[in-house]
Protein backbone atom coordinates (compact mmCIF):
# COMPACT_ATOMS: atom_id res chain seq x y z
CA UNK A 1 0.00 0.00 0.00
CA UNK A 2 1.43 3.45 -1.30
CA UNK A 3 0.17 6.45 1.00
CA UNK A 4 0.31 9.77 -0.11
CA UNK A 5 0.54 13.65 1.82
CA UNK A 6 -0.68 15.90 -0.71
CA UNK A 7 -0.30 19.86 0.84
CA UNK A 8 -2.94 22.11 -1.15
CA UNK A 9 -1.98 25.79 -0.94
CA UNK A 10 -1.21 28.88 -2.91
CA UNK A 11 2.12 27.62 -4.64
CA UNK A 12 3.01 31.35 -5.63
CA UNK A 13 7.26 32.07 -5.69
CA UNK A 14 6.18 36.08 -6.06
CA UNK A 15 4.50 36.23 -2.57
CA UNK A 16 6.32 35.62 0.19
CA UNK A 17 3.72 35.10 2.59
CA UNK A 18 2.40 31.84 0.15
CA UNK A 19 6.33 30.23 -0.46
CA UNK A 20 7.23 29.92 3.24
CA UNK A 21 3.66 29.21 4.69
CA UNK A 22 3.07 25.35 3.75
CA UNK A 23 3.74 22.74 6.93
CA UNK A 24 5.34 20.16 4.51
CA UNK A 25 8.54 23.21 4.36
CA UNK A 26 9.07 22.40 8.58
CA UNK A 27 7.78 18.78 9.05
CA UNK A 28 9.47 15.74 8.16
CA UNK A 29 6.25 12.92 6.96
CA UNK A 30 8.44 9.42 6.98
CA UNK A 31 6.69 7.08 5.32
CA UNK A 32 4.70 8.98 3.60
CA UNK A 33 5.14 10.23 -0.72
CA UNK A 34 4.80 14.33 -0.26
CA UNK A 35 3.79 16.41 -2.91
CA UNK A 36 2.12 20.33 -3.05
CA UNK A 37 -1.07 21.43 -4.83
CA UNK A 38 -1.99 24.74 -6.08
CA UNK A 39 -5.73 25.70 -4.43
CA UNK A 40 -6.03 28.32 -6.97
CA UNK A 41 -6.50 25.89 -10.08
CA UNK A 42 -8.55 23.78 -8.51
CA UNK A 43 -12.30 25.04 -9.11
CA UNK A 44 -11.83 25.66 -12.99
CA UNK A 45 -9.56 22.43 -13.41
CA UNK A 46 -12.62 20.32 -11.77
CA UNK A 47 -15.11 22.10 -13.90
CA UNK A 48 -13.99 21.41 -16.63
CA UNK A 49 -13.16 17.20 -16.05
CA UNK A 50 -15.45 14.33 -16.85
CA UNK A 51 -17.88 13.30 -14.05
CA UNK A 52 -16.11 10.53 -12.98
CA UNK A 53 -13.98 10.46 -9.63
CA UNK A 54 -10.78 9.14 -11.93
CA UNK A 55 -10.53 12.14 -14.12
CA UNK A 56 -11.36 14.37 -11.23
CA UNK A 57 -8.31 12.87 -9.20
CA UNK A 58 -6.36 13.58 -12.69
CA UNK A 59 -7.54 16.83 -13.76
CA UNK A 60 -6.85 18.48 -9.95
CA UNK A 61 -3.29 17.17 -9.73
CA UNK A 62 -3.81 14.10 -7.29
CA UNK A 63 -2.16 11.04 -7.42
CA UNK A 64 -3.80 8.02 -9.17
CA UNK A 65 -4.86 5.41 -6.24
CA UNK A 66 -4.54 1.38 -6.80
CA UNK A 67 -6.18 -0.46 -4.52
CA UNK A 68 -5.33 -0.17 -1.06
CA UNK A 69 -3.34 3.21 -1.69
CA UNK A 70 -4.85 6.31 0.11
CA UNK A 71 -4.25 9.76 -0.29
CA UNK A 72 -4.14 12.24 3.10
CA UNK A 73 -4.75 15.89 2.71
CA UNK A 74 -3.21 18.66 3.92
CA UNK A 75 -4.80 22.38 3.36
CA UNK A 76 -1.97 24.62 5.14
CA UNK A 77 -0.79 27.68 4.39
CA UNK A 78 -1.97 30.92 3.93
CA UNK A 79 -5.03 32.87 3.92
CA UNK A 80 -7.03 30.31 2.29
CA UNK A 81 -10.78 30.32 4.20
CA UNK A 82 -11.63 33.49 1.23
CA UNK A 83 -14.70 32.96 -1.41
CA UNK A 84 -12.24 33.23 -4.04
CA UNK A 85 -10.75 29.79 -2.72
CA UNK A 86 -14.01 27.74 -1.94
CA UNK A 87 -14.73 26.45 -5.05
CA UNK A 88 -11.37 24.61 -4.88
CA UNK A 89 -12.22 23.54 -0.92
CA UNK A 90 -15.33 22.30 -1.76
CA UNK A 91 -13.99 20.14 -4.80
CA UNK A 92 -11.45 18.81 -2.02
CA UNK A 93 -14.20 18.08 0.31
CA UNK A 94 -15.58 15.63 -2.67
CA UNK A 95 -12.73 13.94 -4.06
CA UNK A 96 -12.63 10.25 -3.30
CA UNK A 97 -9.20 9.92 -1.39
CA UNK A 98 -9.01 6.19 -0.31
CA UNK A 99 -10.26 4.14 2.33
CA UNK A 100 -9.50 5.72 5.93
CA UNK A 101 -7.47 8.66 4.44
CA UNK A 102 -7.41 11.95 6.62
CA UNK A 103 -8.12 15.96 5.48
CA UNK A 104 -6.41 18.36 7.33
CA UNK A 105 -6.61 21.42 7.81
CA UNK A 106 -3.35 23.31 9.27
CA UNK A 107 -3.00 26.87 10.13
CA UNK A 108 -5.37 28.57 7.46
CA UNK A 109 -7.24 31.56 8.08
CA UNK A 110 -10.16 34.37 7.09
CA UNK A 111 -9.73 36.91 4.77
CA UNK A 112 -12.76 38.86 4.37
CA UNK A 113 -12.70 42.43 2.99
CA UNK A 114 -16.01 42.97 5.18
CA UNK A 115 -18.11 46.19 4.24
CA UNK A 116 -17.04 49.79 4.35
CA UNK A 117 -17.47 51.61 7.39
CA UNK A 118 -20.22 54.10 8.33
CA UNK A 119 -20.29 57.06 9.86
CA UNK A 120 -17.20 57.86 12.64
CA UNK A 121 -16.55 53.95 12.05
CA UNK A 122 -12.83 53.16 11.33
CA UNK A 123 -12.12 50.14 9.08
CA UNK A 124 -10.40 48.34 11.80
CA UNK A 125 -13.90 48.13 13.74
CA UNK A 126 -16.07 47.07 10.57
CA UNK A 127 -13.41 44.77 10.21
CA UNK A 128 -13.66 42.94 13.65
CA UNK A 129 -17.39 42.95 13.18
CA UNK A 130 -16.83 41.43 9.93
CA UNK A 131 -14.70 38.53 11.35
CA UNK A 132 -16.72 37.77 14.15
CA UNK A 133 -19.94 37.00 11.78
CA UNK A 134 -17.34 34.91 9.44
CA UNK A 135 -18.93 31.57 8.81
CA UNK A 136 -16.21 28.77 8.57
CA UNK A 137 -18.79 25.93 8.32
CA UNK A 138 -18.56 25.86 4.38
CA UNK A 139 -14.58 26.06 4.35
CA UNK A 140 -14.00 23.24 7.40
CA UNK A 141 -17.27 20.73 6.31
CA UNK A 142 -16.15 17.76 5.66
CA UNK A 143 -11.86 17.69 7.30
CA UNK A 144 -11.15 15.57 10.20
CA UNK A 145 -8.75 17.63 11.88
CA UNK A 146 -8.83 21.43 12.20
CA UNK A 147 -6.30 23.65 12.79
CA UNK A 148 -6.51 27.66 12.13
CA UNK A 149 -4.28 30.54 12.34
CA UNK A 150 -7.54 33.20 13.41
CA UNK A 151 -7.19 32.77 16.93
CA UNK A 152 -10.80 32.84 18.13
CA UNK A 153 -12.63 31.05 15.90
CA UNK A 154 -15.41 30.27 18.51
CA UNK A 155 -15.51 26.66 17.83
CA UNK A 156 -14.20 24.26 19.96
CA UNK A 157 -13.62 21.43 17.35
CA UNK A 158 -10.81 23.88 16.09
CA UNK A 159 -7.61 24.16 17.23
CA UNK A 160 -5.33 27.75 17.33
CA UNK A 161 -2.31 26.76 15.18
CA UNK A 162 -0.62 30.26 14.13
CA UNK A 163 1.40 30.11 10.49
CA UNK A 164 3.82 27.42 10.37
CA UNK A 165 6.28 30.04 8.67
CA UNK A 166 7.06 30.89 12.23
CA UNK A 167 9.50 27.84 12.25
CA UNK A 168 11.57 28.83 9.62
CA UNK A 169 14.92 28.88 10.92
CA UNK A 170 15.52 32.95 9.70
CA UNK A 171 13.83 33.57 13.03
CA UNK A 172 17.09 31.91 14.79
CA UNK A 173 19.18 34.99 13.92
CA UNK A 174 19.67 38.70 15.33
CA UNK A 175 18.57 41.01 13.97
CA UNK A 176 19.88 44.65 15.62
CA UNK A 177 17.60 48.08 15.80
CA UNK A 178 19.16 50.84 13.49
CA UNK A 179 16.12 52.77 12.69
CA UNK A 180 13.05 53.80 14.71
CA UNK A 181 10.39 53.37 12.28
CA UNK A 182 10.32 51.21 8.68
CA UNK A 183 7.39 50.59 6.73
CA UNK A 184 6.65 47.08 5.01
CA UNK A 185 4.23 47.89 2.35
CA UNK A 186 1.59 45.11 1.00
CA UNK A 187 2.69 45.52 -2.83
CA UNK A 188 -0.84 46.05 -3.30
CA UNK A 189 -2.07 47.82 -0.63
CA UNK A 190 0.46 50.42 -0.37
CA UNK A 191 1.66 52.81 2.45
CA UNK A 192 3.93 55.89 2.35
CA UNK A 193 5.43 58.03 4.52
CA UNK A 194 7.87 60.69 4.09
CA UNK A 195 11.54 59.87 5.00
CA UNK A 196 10.97 56.61 6.54
CA UNK A 197 13.05 53.29 5.37
CA UNK A 198 10.48 51.49 2.83
CA UNK A 199 10.08 48.20 1.35
CA UNK A 200 7.15 46.05 -0.10
CA UNK A 201 6.47 42.15 0.44
CA UNK A 202 7.43 41.64 -3.45
CA UNK A 203 10.36 39.59 -2.44
CA UNK A 204 10.71 36.31 -2.15
CA UNK A 205 13.87 36.13 0.27
CA UNK A 206 12.75 36.06 3.85
CA UNK A 207 15.67 36.20 5.72
CA UNK A 208 16.45 39.88 3.93
CA UNK A 209 12.69 40.96 4.70
CA UNK A 210 13.40 40.14 8.50
CA UNK A 211 16.60 41.75 8.23
CA UNK A 212 14.45 44.63 7.37
CA UNK A 213 11.72 44.01 9.53
CA UNK A 214 14.30 43.31 13.02
CA UNK A 215 16.06 46.76 11.65
CA UNK A 216 13.10 48.94 13.23
CA UNK A 217 12.01 49.45 16.52
CA UNK A 218 8.31 49.67 15.26
CA UNK A 219 6.86 48.55 12.10
CA UNK A 220 4.41 50.17 9.85
CA UNK A 221 2.81 47.84 7.45
CA UNK A 222 -0.40 46.92 5.37
CA UNK A 223 0.93 42.90 5.39
CA UNK A 224 -0.52 40.54 7.62
CA UNK A 225 2.95 38.10 7.58
CA UNK A 226 4.43 41.80 8.14
CA UNK A 227 2.46 42.34 10.71
CA UNK A 228 2.95 38.68 12.15
CA UNK A 229 6.52 38.57 11.68
CA UNK A 230 7.35 41.87 13.60
CA UNK A 231 5.49 40.47 16.43
CA UNK A 232 7.36 37.41 16.58
CA UNK A 233 10.72 39.48 16.72
CA UNK A 234 9.56 41.58 19.37
CA UNK A 235 8.71 44.88 17.67
CA UNK A 236 5.96 46.70 17.98
CA UNK A 237 3.69 46.80 14.79
CA UNK A 238 1.77 49.16 13.85
CA UNK A 239 -1.09 47.97 11.02
CA UNK A 240 -3.08 49.67 8.10
CA UNK A 241 -5.58 46.70 7.74
CA UNK A 242 -7.11 45.74 4.70
CA UNK A 243 -9.62 42.79 5.47
CA UNK A 244 -10.35 40.62 8.39
CA UNK A 245 -7.30 38.55 8.35
CA UNK A 246 -5.23 41.45 10.57
CA UNK A 247 -7.74 40.66 13.63
CA UNK A 248 -7.63 37.46 14.01
CA UNK A 249 -4.14 37.58 15.61
CA UNK A 250 -3.58 36.22 18.47
CA UNK A 251 -1.24 39.01 19.72
CA UNK A 252 -2.53 42.10 18.34
CA UNK A 253 -0.55 44.81 16.68
CA UNK A 254 -1.79 48.37 17.03
CA UNK A 255 -4.65 49.76 14.30
CA UNK A 256 -4.37 52.73 12.22
CA UNK A 257 -7.98 54.11 12.16
CA UNK A 258 -8.18 54.44 8.47
CA UNK A 259 -10.98 54.98 6.76
CA UNK A 260 -10.81 53.48 3.40
CA UNK A 261 -8.26 52.11 0.75
CA UNK A 262 -8.51 54.02 -2.74
CA UNK A 263 -7.44 53.43 -6.07
CA UNK A 264 -4.12 54.55 -6.82
CA UNK A 265 -3.80 57.07 -10.13
CA UNK A 266 -1.12 58.82 -11.71
CA UNK A 267 -0.65 61.84 -9.96
CA UNK A 268 1.10 65.59 -11.17
CA UNK A 269 2.67 66.94 -7.98
CA UNK A 270 4.52 70.51 -8.29
CA UNK A 271 7.19 71.58 -5.41
CA UNK A 272 9.53 74.48 -5.01
CA UNK A 273 13.36 73.54 -4.73
CA UNK A 274 15.62 76.47 -4.59
CA UNK A 275 14.43 79.02 -7.33
CA UNK A 276 12.86 76.57 -9.86
CA UNK A 277 9.71 75.56 -9.98
CA UNK A 278 9.59 71.68 -10.73
CA UNK A 279 6.79 68.90 -11.70
CA UNK A 280 7.17 65.52 -10.24
CA UNK A 281 5.05 62.75 -12.32
CA UNK A 282 4.21 60.04 -10.11
CA UNK A 283 3.18 56.95 -11.83
CA UNK A 284 1.26 54.05 -10.26
CA UNK A 285 0.10 51.07 -11.14
CA UNK A 286 -3.71 49.47 -11.29
CA UNK A 287 -5.15 47.29 -9.32
CA UNK A 288 -3.46 49.02 -6.48
CA UNK A 289 -4.45 50.91 -3.20
CA UNK A 290 -3.69 53.30 -0.91
CA UNK A 291 -4.69 55.30 2.19
CA UNK A 292 -3.93 57.92 4.35
CA UNK A 293 -0.90 58.42 6.64
CA UNK A 294 -2.17 61.61 8.26
CA UNK A 295 -1.21 61.30 12.34
CA UNK A 296 -0.12 57.97 12.66
CA UNK A 297 1.83 58.57 15.00
CA UNK A 298 -1.02 58.89 17.88
CA UNK A 299 -1.80 55.55 17.18
CA UNK A 300 1.61 54.00 18.41
CA UNK A 301 0.05 54.66 21.71
CA UNK A 302 -1.81 51.19 20.88
CA UNK A 303 1.65 49.12 19.76
CA UNK A 304 3.38 47.08 22.17
CA UNK A 305 6.27 44.33 21.83
CA UNK A 306 5.38 40.33 22.77
CA UNK A 307 7.89 38.43 24.63
CA UNK A 308 8.49 34.71 24.28
CA UNK A 309 5.64 34.09 21.46
CA UNK A 310 8.35 33.07 18.60
CA UNK A 311 8.76 29.31 21.42
CA UNK A 312 5.08 29.92 21.54
CA UNK A 313 3.63 29.52 18.29
CA UNK A 314 6.41 27.04 17.32
CA UNK A 315 5.19 25.01 20.35
CA UNK A 316 1.44 25.24 19.21
CA UNK A 317 2.82 24.07 15.31
CA UNK A 318 5.24 21.00 17.26
CA UNK A 319 1.95 20.09 19.14
CA UNK A 320 -0.26 19.84 16.11
CA UNK A 321 2.15 18.33 14.21
CA UNK A 322 1.94 15.46 16.53
CA UNK A 323 -1.46 15.52 16.40
CA UNK A 324 -1.81 15.39 12.55
CA UNK A 325 1.12 11.96 12.87
CA UNK A 326 -1.04 9.99 15.06
CA UNK A 327 -3.87 10.02 12.64
CA UNK A 328 -2.34 9.59 9.92
CA UNK A 329 -0.78 6.50 11.68
CA UNK A 330 -3.86 4.95 12.74
CA UNK A 331 -5.50 5.67 9.65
Amino acid sequence: MRQFIVNAHVVDDQNIGDLVSSPLRYFPFPGFETQTLDLRALGQAAATSADTAASTQRVLGLPQLADGDRCHLIVGGGGLIAPRFLSGIQQLQQVELGDRAQRIVWGIGQQNYGRRPTGNQSLVNALVQASQRFDYEPYLAGFDLLGIRDHEANDPNVAWVPCASCLHPAFDRDYPIEHEFVVFSHKKFQIYVDRLPRITNESNDLESILRFLGSGETILTSSYHGAYWGLLLGRKVLAFPFSTKFVTLKHQPGYYPLKNWRDQVIRVRPFRQGFLNKISFEFRYGNKYSCRTRGWQTALKDCQSYDGILQEYRDRNQQYYQQVMERLTQA
